[in-house]
């Protein structure tokens, strides 16, 4: 069966336990140790609303606008029913699993960076240091260990804004209570689901997220740049049009 986090975006307190939780889970050292609330908040709105994922942070409490202290959401990877990152992947580092978890294997990651610019969320992020692509795990360690264990963030959150279970239950949970619901069909599909009674656009998702466009697609308008995604070209020749574009303008401004 496929499982799935349910986020209660009304419940969440900012407290930041989660991310806390996934920090010591996967043994990073995030950047964020040692800074207030008002220094995150500061930092986020002086890169106008640049999330704060790193290789090292799997998961953040992200915001639209910080002065604004009832519209924000945990960010995390969305583990799609349809990955992008999986789809794009020469090398075939990350497998998308029947429990609904999106895995990286990093003894198979060869540093492409496809997956990156392939997901529509921004999600994974490049460890130099390891040479491999990282991202949220839905603690694949735990959720399939017997028996099983709640992913860390959501059993650390004192206000219980998160839950896992069956998918499908969480839904009719969530579709009875609340007004808009994000991963659960209405635009996109994934096991991680945003249950909230303001749009979603309202929180924090822009709209290439909502839609599901990955970023390399994000400043191509024409629709021959969509068909030749769908059509097979790919990601690949998208990105190599990406990168003589770039050679092209240094050297025009040289």
């Amino acid at each position: 069966m496929v499982k799935a986090k349910l986020i209660e975006l009304d419940k969440c307190t900012e407290c930041r336990s989660c991310v806390t939780a996934c920090q010591n889970q996967n043994k990073n050292e995030p950047h964020t140790i040692g800074r207030t609330k008002e220094e995150i908040k500061k930092a986020y709105e002086e890169s106008n609303g640049a999330d704060e994922l790193s290789h090292e942070d799997w998961t953040v409490i992200s915001q639209k606008d910080p002065r604004d202290p009832t519209r924000y959401y945990k960010k995390q990877c969305m583990h799609c029913d349809d990955p992008q990152c999986v789809k794009n992947c020469p090398a075939h580092a990350i497998t998308k699993y029947d429990n609904g978890a999106v895995v990286v294997d990093p003894s198979k990651c060869e540093g492409v960076k496809l997956c990156i610019e392939a997901c529509p969320f921004n999600i994974p992020k490049f460890d130099e240091h390891k040479h491999t692509v990282v991202k949220c795990r839905l603690c694949f360690e735990r959720i399939t260990q017997n028996p099983p264990l709640d992913p860390a963030c959501v059993q650390a959150c004192p206000s219980k804004a998160m839950m896992f279970g069956e998918r499908d239950e969480l839904l009719d949970y969530a579709k009875g209570k609340y007004r808009y619901i994000y991963g659960g069909g209405e635009g996109w599909n994934s096991s991680v689901i945003y249950a909230s009674n303001v749009p979603i656009e309202e929180v924090g998702f822009t709209k290439a997220e909502i839609h599901g466009i990955p970023d390399l697609l994000r400043d191509i308008t024409h629709p021959v740049g969509i068909a030749m995604l769908a059509g097979g070209a790919g990601l690949a020749a998208l990105h190599a049009m990406k990168s003589r574009k770039e050679e092209v303008a240094k050297a025009e401004s040289k």
